[in-house]
């Protein structure tokens, strides 16, 4: 025991000598010029662009507004091509639907004129395409156009209540043929 634990010192030895005798090949690092921060945050693929708010609220319906659709960029130079667009009953009567602005990190206002044909909730949707360092990228957005006030019993009713009778279970109409 005492010889085998001896033999295994000496090749410990042997071995770190022969490391120790190696030249080190040295090689030229470069090193880069310019970095940009990158800001630890979570994305979805696709465009780093995001809503800086997502709802505004008109009072009445019938009027014009100017809505200001605001976009936060991530990027720190690059263009970006919009095209913007409306639900049924949400007309654009002013702004550059089919923009193209300069990329700069933060917040890009969009100001767009609209007018609802009558109370309800709308939606404007916003195709983003973003060429940055090379690369296009995309990312679709809504924005929600609430004119008037919100019907909240309205949606009440629309959702289906189950009773607990029918142990939640919602029985459907179905024409059915069984076959001998």
């Amino acid at each position: 025991m005492k010889n085998l634990v001896i033999l295994c010192l000496a090749v410990l030895v042997c071995f770190g000598a022969i490391a120790c005798n190696n030249e080190v090949r040295q090689q030229k690092v470069l090193v880069a010029d310019d970095y940009i921060k990158q800001k630890p945050r979570y994305l979805k693929p696709g465009a780093d662009i995001r809503l800086v708010n997502s709802q505004v609220n008109l009072a009445v319906a019938g009027v014009q507004y100017a809505v200001d659709i605001k976009v936060d960029s991530g990027y720190v130079n690059g263009d970006m091509a919009l095209s913007v667009s409306a639900s049924d009953g949400l007309y654009i009567v002013g702004g550059d639907i089919n923009a193209t602005k300069v990329l700069v990190e933060g917040v890009v206002n969009n100001v767009y004129q609209v007018m609802a044909t009558e109370a309800g909730r709308y939606y404007i949707y916003v195709n983003v395409n973003v060429q940055s360092g090379g690369q296009v990228s995309n990312r679709s957005l809504t924005f929600i156009v609430q004119v008037g006030e919100e019907d909240k019993d309205a949606a009440a009713e629309t959702l289906q209540k189950v009773s607990p009778a029918a142990g939640g279970v919602i029985s459907m109409p179905a024409k059915e043929e069984v076959l001998p």
